[in-house]
């Protein structure tokens, strides 16, 4: 899966939960990490409802994208075995 502003931040966490460390990290506790509009809104709407600038925004799609790399990368090894 590619990570991008437009990335579903509930689809996210609903399937690579690693994520949340992640957005804790920049975030902090953030409300919007357990509100039900997680469902529908998006990772850059988050980054800029928080202020991040845009810096901060790409090293936590950079860190994201890692997260959600390593988890697959899992997943395809252990089909593999």
């Amino acid at each position: 899966m590619k990570i991008t502003m437009q990335t579903i931040l509930g689809e996210l966490l609903e399937e690579y939960p690693g994520a949340e460390a992640v957005m804790k990290k920049y975030l902090g506790e953030a409300y919007c990490l357990t509100c039900p509009g997680k469902m529908f809104d998006t990772i850059g709407n988050g980054a800029m409802l928080h202020g991040m600038s845009d810096a901060e925004a790409e090293n936590m799609l950079s860190d994201l994208q890692e997260v959600v790399d390593n988890q697959e990368r899992e997943s395809q090894q252990h089909i593999n075995q």
